[in-house]
């Protein structure tokens, strides 16, 4: 995000971001005047735009996905100090969400953070990585987010990679066996043995990239798996809980996707095997049934 906005637009634009993702009492500075016009009866006052629209996702009955949610209070006095607003759900008109603001101005540096949300931002997950964790790496998962959500880096970062570690033996069983159905080199097969015994995480981590199948690295994008790695830096420790916000946002979007997805891969490596090993044995049979040709 652009500590110096260059337009009114693209400061909007930011802070529709902050207001849709980003988690309680982290602070957006920036510098500049883009977006602030001053007051005409008190020029040292300043003025906000907050985002006319928002996109967020409403769970009422008539709706259950990401819809449009609007206000008619975009204009933010930073003679306020904390500021209420509320968007209602454009589909349904039931739904609302309110938000708490600072907005203000010190010396040259400009100040935006949620300092309040309600409802508070949800903990959704994907129905297929619900289905791919069991009760208690689902729960670590869910307090990785909501610790996330309140701003709180570290703990969000730890709650994840316990959840890969627990989840590292079963992951390098499936990757294996996903490996096998896109016929992987064998000299990178035989290292699975090796591989579940190893007690370095890093290495694990690196072994499982090198068996994810090409259609789980898209073009031109890194490693899914590699980008997990990073939550095994040693430094991990010396980051602020800001940024270590910010590398369980990247990490977050991977470990969804690749749990999410080894699901459905294997599932269907498993019924390519299995269907293989009945068609052999069907051949088989066929073979034993036929009549023996008789020799003139």
């Amino acid at each position: 995000m652009n500590d110096k906005p260059n337009s009114a637009d693209q400061l909007t634009e930011d802070v529709a971001t902050i207001l849709v993702s980003w988690p309680l009492y982290r602070m957006f500075v920036y510098y500049g005047d883009a977006g602030h016009p001053p007051i005409p009866t008190n020029p040292k006052a300043r003025i906000g735009v907050l985002p006319k629209r928002l996109r967020l996702f409403c769970a009422n009955e008539h709706c259950k996905q990401e819809t449009w949610w609007e206000t008619s209070d975009t204009i933010f006095h930073f003679i306020r100090f904390v500021t209420e607003v509320s968007y209602q759900c454009r589909n349904c008109g039931k739904n609302t969400v309110s938000y708490w603001l600072i907005w203000r101005r010190e010396e040259s540096r400009n100040i935006f953070l949620k300092a309040g949300q309600y409802p508070e931002l949800e903990e959704r997950i994907p129905e297929l990585l619900v289905k791919s964790l069991d009760q208690r790496d689902l729960k670590m998962y869910k307090n990785a987010i909501r610790m996330r959500n309140f701003n709180l880096g570290l703990a969000a970062v730890a709650y994840m990679r316990r959840i890969v570690e627990n989840k590292m033996a079963d992951m390098l069983d499936i990757l294996h066996e996903v490996a096998i159905s896109h016929n992987a080199p064998e000299e990178l097969l035989k290292r699975h043995v090796e591989m579940k015994t190893e007690k370095r995480f890093a290495t694990k981590i690196e072994y499982a990239g090198e068996l994810l199948p090409p259609n789980l690295r898209p073009a031109g994008k890194p490693n899914p798996i590699a980008i997990l790695h990073e939550l095994t830096s040693d430094g991990i420790h010396a980051k602020s809980d800001e940024e270590c916000v910010e590398v369980f946002d990247r990490c977050r979007a991977i470990f969804e996707y690749v749990f999410s997805k080894l699901r459905i891969e294997v599932e269907e490596a498993k019924k390519f095997v299995t269907s293989m090993a009945d068609l052999t044995q069907e051949r088989i049979k066929a073979a034993g049934t036929q009549a023996p040709v008789k020799k003139s």
